[in-house]
């Protein structure tokens, strides 16, 4: 992110023990700078913004921010005086404590002093007041927030030069200090972005910060300390300093009077919040769509809202702390605009220069390869977003740049775990209700036996039967005993024929049998003996530990071989137009088909 020396460990990092590829990072990333290839995710640093969306993004807890209180801790061990320099959103970021509360606990912790950002935030805003109140129409793009800023940087590098060429607020505060303190002092910095960590090295700041922690590390270190209170300091009695009450500045040092001025409302100043509505708006204005004087960006709702000030509050009830801590009267209030007239000069300019993204572009032929190995063409994408990716030529760009795959396709996915279930199914050989052969097996063997009889001329019949009446067993006993019905007239049919026959559940209510080496009057007989012994018994069934009978007659079909022209398509038709002259005539009774 910075032209400084950083860190030796990366600001995010994956750990891989925990990631499961579920893709929620990659899909929530806003700059689609993780790929999810063989089940693993990982960051592509080029893409990267340091947002740290990623990290509240995944439950197993697969990203983690650097962590850099050892080099605080340092410092705090070494000899010089060293100065706590706070985002203002710390009531919020801190709470339940109090200001008081906060100041003793970083006493306590070794620091020397406690300041905020307030002061840094004015005086940027009052550069940034001169800076909208120039009459010209050369675009000024806020430039406090590190995550929009690299977003511009890296994806709209020809937008660069408008960003305006201020230092964040934190620096000015820290210049500040270092100007009016009289030792030589160390700056620990304590924000509300992930961002800023690795912001203070550029080289631009001189160094105004030492080192950069967020509020979850700040208050980790509190209660460390709290925890065992034998390595805290001896802290002085607290002296009530001014507060100082906020004129020119809102959030992070931007101009109120940009925001309320009329002269720069409507469509001369643009506010947008997030990534997404900034990526449009500087699409459209490079587009010629729309060309606002003013453009006042950040990543998220202002930085109350970032993702180191308390993650487990709403925004509102973060606003509401910040709110109350503003409103406390116990200290007198001091005037910005008359502390800025007293106030040390400090340099306040900086520049930027581009980090391009340089994206791979396929050309259409090589989009629909890529679409069609993801069974989809530019007419059939459903571009539902679900991959992360507005469309799916979009996402085809990604798969061919490799950072991504067609894993991350709900669609596709859904409709491969579809073909896959229907396949396991039909690969299944028992039908579950009666334990007899299925519709697929029948059919299987089938063909087996109907190829013996084409090659060998041997003699070859079928029989369907079908039980009489069977939704009135089901409304009268219900489908629980229906089951067992089938169940029970299931095992009397196997007990009944030949082993080298086969009994199966068709569908439904139907049973199919398979009669090798027996031509159509043996068949007919059989059929009849079949019929015979399920009218003359009924089945017995045991539902909540209450036995009874029930009774029932069946219809049957049955129908023969006929050579090879008469195929086994014919033969099931043959069969079941029997069976349906046996129903029609009354039930109970053997059609057997002609021919």
């Amino acid at each position: 992110m910075t032209s400084g020396l950083l860190p030796g460990a990366p600001l995010l990092s994956r750990h891989v023990e925990t990631c499961d590829g579920c893709g929620g990072c990659a899909r929530s990333c806003p700059t689609r700078a993780i790929r999810v290839i063989g089940g693993r995710s990982e960051i592509i640093g080029e893409k990267c913004v340091s947002c740290g969306v990623c990290v509240g993004e995944c439950g197993r807890g697969g990203y983690s921010v650097r962590d850099d209180t050892p080099r605080v801790e340092e410092l705090l061990r070494s000899r010089r005086p060293v100065v706590a320099l706070l985002a203002t959103e710390y009531a919020a970021a801190l709470s339940p404590m109090t200001s008081g509360q906060v100041e003793r606990a970083l006493e306590m912790l070794g620091f020397c002093s406690v300041e905020t950002t307030v002061l840094g935030e004015e005086v940027v805003a009052e550069s940034y007041e001169m800076l909208h109140s120039r009459d010209c129409t050369l675009m000024s793009i806020r430039s406090t927030c590190p995550v929009a800023v690299d977003f511009v940087r890296r994806f709209h590098p020809g937008l660069v030069p408008a960003l305006a060429p201020i230092v964040p607020p934190y620096v000015a505060q820290a210049r500040l200090i270092r100007a009016l303190y009289d030792t030589d002092i160390a700056i620990v910095y304590v924000s509300p972005c992930y961002a800023r960590k690795d912001e203070v090295y550029d080289r631009q700041f001189g160094g105004a910060v030492d080192v950069a922690i967020d509020f979850l590390e700040l208050r980790r270190l509190i209660e460390a300390q709290a925890a065992d209170p034998s390595h805290g300091r001896t802290v002085r009695p607290s002296v009530r300093r001014p507060g100082v009450l906020k004129e020119v500045s809102l959030t992070d040092g931007f101009p109120r009077n940009t925001v309320v001025s009329r002269h720069l409302t409507g469509a001369e100043v643009h506010t947008v919040r997030g990534l997404a509505d900034l990526d449009r708006l500087l699409k459209a204005i490079e587009a010629g769509e729309t060309g606002p004087v003013v453009i006042d960006m950040l990543n998220c709702e202002g930085c109350i809202d970032g993702p180191a000030v308390a993650p487990g509050l709403s925004l509102y009830a973060k606003r509401s702390i910040d709110a109350a801590a503003r409103q406390d009267q116990s200290t007198t209030r001091v005037s910005t605009r008359a502390l800025l007239s007293v106030l040390p000069a400090v340099e306040l300019v900086r520049s930027f220069s581009p980090l391009p993204v340089h994206v791979a572009v396929p050309a259409d032929g090589e989009i629909d390869d890529i679409l069609a190995a993801g069974g989809l063409t530019r007419d059939t994408a459903p571009d539902c977003g679900a991959c992360g990716w507005p469309t799916c030529v979009e996402h085809a760009a990604a798969v061919f740049a490799g950072d991504s795959t067609w894993d991350l396709c709900l669609p596709l996915q859904r409709s491969l775990l579809q073909a896959q279930t229907t396949l396991l199914k039909e690969s299944e050989t028992l039908d579950p209700v009666t334990g007899l052969w299925n519709r697929r097996s029948f059919k299987d063997r089938l063909d087996l036996e109907y190829a013996r009889h084409a090659r060998y001329d041997s003699a070859l019949s079928i029989a369907l039967l079908d039980i009489d009446g069977f939704g009135a067993v089901n409304d009268r006993h219900g489908e629980v005993t229906g089951d067992l019905v089938l169940a029970g007239l299931g095992e009397r049919l196997a007990h009944l024929i030949r082993s080298t026959d086969l009994v199966a559940r068709w569908v439904g209510d139907r049973f199919a049998v398979i009669l090798p080496g027996i031509g159509k009057t043996a068949a007919f007989a059989v059929a009849e003996k079949l019929r015979e012994a399920v009218a003359q018994a009924p089945v017995t069934v045991s539902t909540d530990g209450y036995t009874h009978e029930v009774s029932v007659t069946v219809s049957i079909g049955v129908a023969s071989a006929r050579g090879a022209a008469f195929g086994p398509g014919d033969l099931l038709e043959a069969v079941d137009t029997a069976l349906r002259e046996a129903m029609a005539a009354g039930g109970d009774q053997a059609r057997l088909a002609p021919g």
